[in-house]
C-alpha cells in the first residue's frame, strides 16, 4: 500500500495549481531556488548513524534520565585556550550542555538530572545518557560575521550512548552521533544576494550579529536539542511519549522543507499521517 505522503502526491487535487513552463525555464527556477537555499542561513546540527544496540530495548519512558557529563576528545579540539583557560572551557562546555539537556529532555522525554562518576548507579526505571565530544572547532567570530559562507565556521560532533538501568546490568540500547555547526551561513555580505534570494537575503544582517555572539555556545544548544529529539522520536515510535510534546530529529542530509500541498481528507481510517 503506498504511503500517505505518496498517496497525496498521486492525488492531483492536492496540487493547487498547474505549472506550464519550458524545461529551460524550469531548470533556471530550480537553480535559483537552490542558490537561494544555499545562501540562506544553514547553521544547524543533525543526527546520524542511529542504531539500536540491544535485542531487548525498553518500550516505555523512564521515570528519570541520568546524565553523565560528556568527555572531551582532546585530539579533536580546535580551540584557542590552553592550561587553566582550557580547563575552564571544558567545565563550562560540559555545564552548558547539561543545562540544555535537562531542559530539553524534561520537556520532551522525561525528567533529567546530572550525576557524577562517583555516584553509584541506581536500579529501576532510569536511563543513563553518556557521550563524548568527538570534535570541536571554535572557528572565528570575525570571519563568520563578515565573510561567512563557511569562513570561520564552527563544528561540533558528539557520540551518544543511552543505557537502561532496570536490570542488574546496564542495557545499552541506543547509540547515535550528532554533527553540525555554523556551516555556510552568510555574513553581512549576504545582503548582496537580495536580487536572487529576495527578503531572505536580509537575514544576513541577523547572521552578522549571530556570527559575533554565536559559536560553540549555540552549537551546544542545538546539539542538546537533537539529542532530546532523538529520544523523543524513539518513544514516539513506540507510542510511549505520554503527554510530552513530540519533536523530530533532523537527520543528516535531510532538508526540513514542507511542500505547499493542501491537506486532503483521509480516504481510509487505516491511514494516518506522520507528524
Amino acid at each position: 500500500m503506498p504511503s500517505v505522503f505518496l498517496s497525496r502526491l498521486l492525488n492531483f487535487d492536492a496540487i493547487p495549481i498547474r505549472i506550464k513552463t519550458s524545461l529551460r525555464r524550469a531548470a533556471g527556477l530550480i537553480f535559483l531556488a537552490g542558490l537561494s537555499i544555499c545562501l540562506a542561513s544553514c547553521a544547524s546540527v543533525s543526527v546520524d548513524n542511529i542504531r539500536q544496540t540491544s535485542a531487548n530495548p525498553p518500550s516505555i519512558a523512564p521515570d528519570e534520565i541520568l546524565i553523565l557529563p560528556f568527555n572531551l576528545n582532546e585530539d579533536g579540539l580546535r580551540v584557542d585556550r590552553k592550561g587553566k583557560d582550557f580547563e575552564t572551557f571544558r567545565a563550562e562546555l560540559q555545564a552548558r550542555l547539561n543545562r540544555h539537556l535537562i531542559k530539553k529532555l524534561g520537556t520532551h522525554v522525561a525528567p533529567a538530572r546530572v550525576i557524577s562518576t562517583e555516584d553509584g548507579l541506581p536500579q529501576g526505571s532510569y536511563w543513563l545518557l553518556t557521550g563524548r565530544f568527538a570534535r570541536i572547532n571554535q572557528g572565528s567570530r570575525l570571519l563568520r560575521s563578515t565573510l561567512g559562507l563557511g569562513a570561520g565556521g564552527t563544528k561540533m560532533e558528539t557520540i551518544v550512548v543511552v543505557q537502561e538501568l532496570s536490570g542488574k546490568v546496564p542495557n545499552k540500547f541506543l547509540a547515535f552521533e550528532t554533527t553540525g555547526g555554523s556551516n555556510i551561513s552568510q555574513g553581512i555580505g549576504g545582503v548582496a544576494t537580495l536580487p536572487v534570494s529576495g527578503p531572505m537575503a536580509l537575514t544576513s544582517l541577523f547572521n552578522a550579529a549571530d556570527g559575533i555572539r554565536s559559536g560553540v555556545s549555540f552549537d551546544t544548544m542545538r546539539t542538546a536539542h537533537e539529542i532530546a529529539a532523538t529520544l523523543s522520536d524513539y518513544l514516539h515510535q513506540r507510542d510511549a511519549l505520554g503527554n510530552k510534546p513530540y519533536i523530530k530529529p533532523k537527520l543528516l542530509g535531510e532538508i526540513p522543507v514542507r511542500l505547499p500541498f493542501k491537506k486532503t481528507k483521509k480516504r481510509s481510517s487505516t491511514q494516518s499521517a506522520t507528524p
